[in-house]
Parts: C-alpha cells; structure tokens; sequence
C-alpha cells in the first residue's frame, strides 16, 4: 500500500531524525539500519524503501546537517561588526547552534577521524577560506594594540577549544561533576551566560573589553 503525500513526509522526517540521532552517536561504522527503522518506528523494509544502502542516508544526514550548520556557525566570524561586540555574538549564537544540535561535535571529530577525506574539501571551502576575514580583523587589532600578545590563529583556536570541549568531553565532565542530563543541560545554559564576557576578556586589552 503506497503512502499518500502527507504519510510520505512524515516517514522521511521520522527516518531523517531517527538517523540524525543514531549516526550522531555512533558515525557510519557503529551503526545499523534496523536500529535506524527502530528508531524512527518503521520496519526494516520501509527504511530500504527509501534509502537503499546505509551510506546514501548518511550522505543525506550529512548533507543537512553539517553542511548547513557550518557555514551557518562560519558566517557569524564575518559579520560586520566591532572585534569585541562581534566575539560576544559569535559566542552566544554558536552556543544556541550547538544546544539545538549537541551532538554535532562528536559528529565531526568521529567522521574527521575516521573518514578525513570526507570533510577535506568541504573544510577547505566552507571554513579555511571563509574565517580568513575573521583571522585578519584580529591581525588589525593586534596592530592596533587592542588584543592580546598572541597569533590570529592562536586566538582563533582558543575561542573555539572553549567553545567546543565542554560538548566533546561531555561523558567525562557528567562523571567528573556528577550531573545527569538535566544538569549539564543547565551547566551548558550558564555557560551559555557566562562565557561571552569571558572570551571578550580573553581576546582584547582590558581597555576594551
């Protein structure tokens, strides 16, 4: 019996969810198709049915995930804005981003590791090219004596470790702090409040931060 148009896009939005989660936190490798139909509340023939192999539904997954969420993060470097209002709003905006998709980091690191050349180019793109403006407003203001003594990229991978760690290392900070999912979920909202001011603070000369 063949789906009508509504039934259609509600299975293949149970299906892009069910294995956005599932590849999120296992990649490629660790998963199976039959946990993906489990998930998404479907038989094993149905999910066939519409993606063929486990590859071309981690390629669509990939697709509308990663692809769109990097460039997205990436844009937020090259607003047109003073350094410190822009590294506030960089910080907040990534951080909601990342809330929104908390699995995402983990995502990345596994496929960087596992399938370097998978990303490769899309980095090269999509990020090397495009954070170049970012890396050169910071070289300005170095000249300028507005930010600290380190390199553009220095800073850059400074904002970004604090950014993305807590995320990474999130089994180990819940063990180490004895959070369940709620409260880490409420040590993410804090930092969340928190860490804008203190990256300003990291970056610019106190006269300006």
């Amino acid at each position: 019996m063949k789906e009508n148009k509504e039934e259609q896009s509600s299975t293949e939005l149970k299906i892009f969810e069910a294995a956005r989660d599932v590849f999120q936190a296992k990649g490629l490798e660790g998963t199976r198709m039959q946990e993906i139909a489990d998930r998404a509340g479907i038989n094993k023939s149905l999910l066939h049915y519409y993606y063929r192999s486990k590859e071309k539904l981690f390629e669509k997954v990939y697709q509308l995930s990663i692809i769109r969420v990097i460039p997205q993060i990436v844009s937020l470097l090259n607003e047109d804005l003073p350094l410190d209002q822009k590294l506030r709003n960089f910080t907040e905006k990534y951080l909601e981003i990342i809330i929104a998709n908390p699995d995402i980091p983990l995502f990345i690191l596994h496929e960087l590791n596992k399938n370097p050349t998978r990303l490769k180019t899309f980095m090269l793109q999509e990020v090397g090219k495009k954070v170049q403006p970012f890396l050169e407003q910071l070289r300005q203001e170095s000249k300028k004596g507005n930010t600290v003594d380190l390199p553009a990229e220095q800073i850059l991978v400074n904002i970004m470790s604090m950014l993305i760690f807590p995320f990474i290392g999130r089994p180990v900070f819940q063990v180490i702090f004895d959070m369940d999912d709620a409260a880490f979920e409420q040590f993410i909202f804090e930092r969340k409040r928190l860490l804008p001011g203190f990256i300003v603070q990291s970056v610019m000369k106190s006269n300006h931060s």
